[in-house]
């Protein structure tokens, strides 16, 4: 093996005709050789597969497998750890009797029985006054009615007072909320690679094809017509036609996005920068 890897040698294969046709009619539209088209497609196919590192020599490195670990009893000369015991619980014991409750902290017995109640007082006598004490006030009598003090009046609450006729009043009106974008004011212009596009059509059409585009990027991945600047409502929106690597904006692929002032699209490789003049 050669250790140039940009180095070229002629190779023959075999190949359909349709397919031989369809390279060359590409290479007249892109300008370009048809050898160039095989060596890309060729480079595309292998970094698609994972084989776009080269090492030395120019050999592509396949990306590397990694085997999974073995888990530790399958290790050979790995001690095996013993088995736990086995967990033995005693069973209850049969008509067992609670033991008693530990006598109290620092010997203090409980509190003493209550004294017994002094003997009812005989019929007509009345039983003497507990001096030092206050009072106890005899309950009140059956047929007694207890007076309760009514609650204050409420305060009169406030009304606004009704229009005549009966009629509610209107409710104030809402502010109205535009949903619109408002419209740019300027002509859209693109800038590629240090050149300026004017978008003068309602459809400006950007491609790959001369013949079917109005900004060509000369780039196999982008297709024939990749991509539309249609303007709609008072707005430009970029639109993707079906393309095979659709239109990415900050890292994401969209299908239909308004285009505002400083935005910055990417086809394929080429990035693309809307700016209003």
């Amino acid at each position: 093996m050669t250790s140039d890897p940009n180095k070229k040698t002629t190779r023959s294969f075999q190949c359909r005709e349709a397919l031989w046709q369809k390279f060359e009619q590409m290479a007249r539209e892109l300008e370009c050789s048809v050898d160039y088209l095989i060596n890309d497609s060729m480079k595309q196919y292998a970094r698609q597969r994972g084989y776009g590192a080269t090492g030395p020599g120019g050999q592509s490195i396949p990306p590397p497998l990694v085997a999974p670990a073995s888990p530790p009893s399958s290790r050979p000369g790995a001690p095996t750890p013993p088995p736990p015991p086995p967990l033995v619980v005693p069973p209850p014991p049969v008509n067992s009797v609670a033991p008693p409750l530990p006598p109290p902290i620092g010997g203090s017995r409980g509190a003493p029985p209550p004294p017994p109640a002094p003997p009812p007082p005989p019929a007509g006598v009345r039983p003497p006054r507990r001096t030092g004490a206050n009072p106890v006030p005899p309950p009140p009598p059956l047929n007694a009615t207890v007076s309760r003090r009514a609650p204050p009046p409420l305060a009169p609450s406030r009304s606004i007072p009704p229009p005549p006729g009966g009629a509610k009043p209107p409710p104030p009106p809402m502010p109205a909320v535009s949903s619109v974008p408002s419209p740019p004011s300027g002509t859209l212009s693109i800038t590629y690679q240090g050149e300026v596009f004017q978008v003068t059509k309602d459809r400006f059409i950007i491609g790959r094809g001369k013949q079917t585009s109005d900004l060509t990027i000369k780039d196999p991945n982008v297709s024939r017509q990749h991509a539309m600047i249609e303007f709609l409502t008072g707005q430009y929106y970029i639109v993707d036609m079906g393309s095979t690597n659709g239109v990415e904006y900050n890292g994401q692929r969209v299908q239909r996005k308004v285009i505002s002032d400083g935005d910055t699209f990417k086809v394929c490789d080429h990035e693309l920068r809307f700016s209003f003049q």
